[in-house]
């Protein structure tokens, strides 16, 4: 066995797919939502949510809660880095607009949880029959998202396998991937590619690769043709532009990591009581099969969803520590 074999084999023992599967757990009846809380989030008349996550499924999540409670919810959507700094300014100077915090950088959200900017969510309905792996004081996960390959199925027809294969020859300069300092959760992804391949690894792919500030826009190149490759891809970003007709093809290599969907309650939100709800309703079934629509739920039996493949898990500390010599090796220092 190889060496990076060796170091292949010991991370993917780390988390499987199996593990994962087994804890996910099936949640039975869905918890009733307190007439009291509804009255209350309809006097609030509105939320805002502010959120990493594709525009396009933010757009159905609020669709269907305005739906279904009659409270139309502002979406202010941004890149992990550019959201996490408006935020903070905002509390700085006591002028706190989100209700809701929802993105893929679970750090952020501890950070702000122990630095008492975030909320305990346990008082939210659903909260009690989450899995516990899909919970904390101040974070409910809604939904996984195990970092994918993504490529123009009319540039890369036989499509991709590996992470190995972004540093093929026939792809320099074709390739896109996300800034490796745009967030923790970027910096865990190229920290699992050092511990995979090595130092030259990076190097190489920084000498051919261009980069964008988060996924949206970067995928949204290789569905318009501007770059053939993509890394790494969200999965829920991939499915909304497949939907509407873009040539794009995606595959999960093993192993992977995952950044999730987070939610949590801002602890001086104006609207405290409707943003109560909100996260509530993404626990919904109606909201799970929208939220992980051919994706990955935290809870079993929702329609139109998938196996988690193989996942390492990269504490965000040792991701910040490595973070530099990453950086150095990709040539962005």
């Amino acid at each position: 066995m190889t060496e990076t074999a060796k170091i292949k084999s010991r991370l993917t023992m780390l988390v499987s797919a199996a593990a994962l599967a087994l804890s996910a757990s099936l949640v039975g009846a869905q918890a009733e939502i307190p007439a009291e809380l509804v009255e209350a989030a309809k006097a609030d008349g509105s939320l805002t949510v502010y959120t990493n996550i594709d525009p396009a499924l933010m757009e159905k999540l609020s669709s269907a809660f305005t739906a279904a409670h009659g409270i139309n919810v502002d979406i202010q959507r941004q890149s992990s880095s550019a959201l996490a700094q408006r935020f903070m300014a905002e509390n700085d100077t006591d002028n706190t607009i989100a209700d809701v915090y929802y993105s893929t950088d679970r750090a952020f959200h501890d950070d702000l949880f122990a630095k008492g900017l975030f909320s305990k969510v346990e008082d939210v309905p659903g909260y009690a029959q989450w899995p516990e792996e899909a919970k904390s004081e101040g974070t409910i996960t809604i939904g996984y998202n195990p970092y994918s390959l993504v490529w123009n199925t009319d540039l890369v027809p036989e499509g991709l396998t590996s992470w190995e294969q972004l540093n093929d020859p026939e792809f320099e300069g074709q390739v896109i991937l996300t800034d490796p300092r745009s967030s923790v959760t970027s910096n865990q992804f190229y920290k699992m590619l050092h511990d995979l391949y090595g130092d030259e690894f990076l190097e190489k792919l920084g000498t051919h690769a261009t980069y964008s500030p988060s996924a949206v826009p970067g995928i949204q190149q290789v569905a318009a043709g501007a770059q053939a490759i993509y890394a790494p891809g969200i999965h829920q970003v991939v499915t909304g532009l497949a939907a509407n007709g873009a040539p794009l093809g995606e595959s999960f290599p093993e192993p992977s990591i995952s950044s999730n969907n987070v939610a949590s309650l801002v602890a001086k939100a104006p609207h405290a009581d409707a943003a109560k709800l909100f996260v509530a309703f993404l626990m919904t079934r109606e909201a799970q099969t929208i939220n992980n629509f051919d994706g990955f739920a935290p809870i079993e039996g929702i329609e139109n969803t998938r196996e988690m493949p193989q996942i390492v898990n990269i504490e965000p500390a040792d991701a910040m520590a490595a973070s530099e010599k990453i950086y150095q090796l990709m040539g962005l220092q």
